[in-house]
């Protein structure tokens, strides 16, 4: 997520889709995202950025198309291959209008702490639906304000991932010495931010950084989780099946099973 270094005369880029994984500014009204797209999978009109303080006058994808509306950019694009794909987009906006108000640094902190609070004593619907309510501007004050490098309890949370791939909460939080509710908080700034992915398997969600491969978090998921071992080459076979239900957040446990089979197959 972008700022400029003055709130008052510079316009706000605000990254509003995980699947940005990096946005940088040419100059005050030129922005280039790169959107990363899993193999087999699609996105239909998802808002991947908005622009705050300026208005947008266009964007041009290197794949896909885009629609505008109301200052935000809507993506459209597909990706049929078994790499990831990544998308540019580049945006332009106008000067911005002098004097644009910005919300008080007091009243961003304030959203901040009651969002905080309130979150940590949501349930898992309970908390996407809070995200789900919060505003763009209040999103990208919760990021900006709490950055990754700012935290050392969230960049040790995620250092531990890199370590970990595929891990649950509450693993994390025993393993780290973090509170349950800390890691909950950490984790879904993590995720809004792109850092992190969620993929709820059976009844239980794993967490991994999004630049590591399906098949070094998936077994290792298995194994603390499970207790199963899974047979490296039937998971190969299924990689792209699994690649796509894991970009749409949940796999199910029966997707698991042709490949604890193998193994058993093997060592029965």
């Amino acid at each position: 997520m972008l700022g400029g270094g003055s709130a008052a005369a510079e316009p706000v880029l605000v990254v509003a889709s995980p699947s940005v994984s990096s946005a940088q500014a040419v100059s005050n009204t030129t922005y280039t995202l790169r959107v990363l797209l899993p193999p087999l999978t699609e996105l239909h009109g998802e808002r991947i950025a908005c622009i705050r303080g300026a208005a947008l006058l266009n964007a041009t994808p290197s794949a896909g198309s885009v629609s505008l509306s109301e200052g935000c950019v809507f993506l459209t694009a597909s990706n049929p291959s078994l790499k990831p794909l990544e998308v540019q987009v580049v945006l332009v906006a106008a000067e911005p209008p002098p004097q644009q108000p910005q919300p008080p640094v007091a009243l961003v902190a304030a959203v901040v702490a009651a969002a905080a609070a309130s979150y940590l004593s949501l349930t898992e619907s309970g908390r996407e639906k809070l995200f789900a309510a919060l505003s763009i501007p209040a999103s990208y004050y919760i990021a900006r304000f709490e950055d990754v490098r700012r935290s050392e309890k969230r960049v040790r949370i995620l250092q531990y991932l890199r370590e970990n791939p595929g891990a649950s909460m509450r693993r994390i939080s025993r393993e780290t010495g973090i509170s349950f509710g800390e890691v909950q908080w950490h984790l879904s700034i993590l995720e809004r931010l792109g850092l992190v992915q969620r993929v709820r398997i059976g009844k239980r969600a794993c967490y991994y950084p999004v630049d590591v491969p399906i098949e070094e978090w998936l077994p290792r998921f298995a194994a603390a989780e499970l207790g199963a071992h899974l047979d490296a080459a039937a998971l190969r076979a299924a990689k792209a099946r699994l690649e796509s239900m894991a970009a749409r957040g949940a796999i199910p446990l029966s997707e698991l099973e042709p490949i604890l089979a193998a193994k058993h197959a093997k060592t029965g």
